[in-house]
């Protein structure tokens, strides 16, 4: 194989999907250190990459933009003039990571002579690829997603021993912004985060078990809550039941960048199976300790030996639903996973 091959990723979304995705990159630039790499993906997802030290281009399709104008000629003719765009660079190999429709689309139309996927894929999506690898189930609860990532790149000959993330550079600008957030916190104390929110119904932790959470770790800690603008009721539903006000919510107040300045400085994170979690992980600043109902602990744990994974490991587990489906005892698995749990990790 050519040295300096150009090779086009496509991970689309979402976030977490993402960061697990980098490792990709290190091991790619090990075998060839001179390749040409890019990637596609949507605008919600794209700030991991862009500016990523390890990505020479990305491709960004404006999913949330196309859904805000509904199914018109515009978006076909954006979706293509980005094709278009791809094709211009002759990409020796397109590996599609998502493995869906949308993603092997791409990377079919991307015009790279080898295509590669698994075998078996959902939405039949492989049959869009010319190199397939042994198929495997992609929801397999005991297979760690990020060593189904580097699958590909272990099939071209690059080595996989070694699992590194890669974030974009943080900016002074990210950094003052921090420092000004937390300039009244004390500086005494450690710095503890809360990052309660996520899509599912099914992932979420009781407001209860946060508010207890935050009662005993508030006077040792510096607990911050983190979030967007949306997760601002969740957060104050939380503290409503708490009857301690000493923590800081910056829900809505940092982007990408400066949100992983905040979790450099971290001692510890507690999250559900979720985005920011992972991003955090992808920093290995803070000690995570990650909340699992419906998915599954050993396929998306944090990784690294100072984290770790809660599951109440019911027969039920993990579902992947959104909604729990069981009407006998709901949501047994968060419920589960008490307070007291986590303070034993770490105390």
């Amino acid at each position: 194989m050519n040295k300096t091959p150009k090779i086009l990723i496509v991970r689309l979304s979402a976030i977490g999907d993402v960061v697990h995705s980098t490792p990709i990159l290190h091991s790619l630039r090990r075998k060839f250190p001179d390749a040409y790499i890019a990637w596609a993906i949507e605008d919600k997802s794209s700030d991991i990459l862009i500016n990523n030290p390890l990505v020479n281009k990305v491709f960004v399709f404006p999913k949330q933009q196309w859904k805000k104008r509904g199914f018109n000629i515009k978006n076909l003719w954006e979706f293509f003039s980005i094709i278009k765009e791809v094709r211009k660079e002759n990409f020796d190999i397109a590996i599609d990571l998502q493995e869906l429709f949308k993603s092997a689309i791409i990377a079919f139309l991307s015009g790279a002579k080898r295509k590669i996927a698994h075998a078996g894929t959902r939405e039949f999506a492989s049959i869009f690829v010319n190199e397939k690898l042994p198929a495997h189930n992609n929801f397999d609860p005991n297979k760690i997603i990020i060593e189904r990532y580097l699958e590909p790149a272990a099939y071209l000959g690059a080595p996989v021993n070694e699992i590194l993330f890669s974030l974009p550079p943080v900016s002074q600008d990210a950094i003052n912004h921090i420092d000004k957030l937390l300039e009244n916190i004390n500086k005494n104390n450690e710095i503890i985060i809360f990052s309660p929110a996520t899509i599912w119904h099914s992932k979420h932790w009781l407001e209860e078990y946060w508010a207890e959470l935050l009662e005993k770790l508030s006077p040792d800690y510096n607990v911050i809550f983190t979030g967007t603008e949306k997760d601002k009721e969740l957060i104050e539903k939380i503290v409503s039941k708490s009857k301690t006000d000493n923590y800081l919510s910056l829900a809505g107040k940092t982007n990408l960048f400066e949100l992983i300045e905040l979790f450099n400085r971290a001692k510890y994170l507690i999250a559900p199976d979720t985005g920011p979690a992972h991003i955090a992980n992808a920093t290995q600043k803070p000690s995570i300790i990650m909340l699992f109902g419906p998915t599954g602990f050993r396929r998306t744990p944090p990784y690294g030996e100072k984290h770790t994974a809660l599951a109440a490991e019911l027969p039920c587990q993990p579902c992947f639903k959104r909604r729990c489906p069981r009407t006998d005892n709901n949501m047994e698995c968060i419920k589960k996973l008490t307070p007291d749990k986590i303070l034993e990790f770490i105390k």
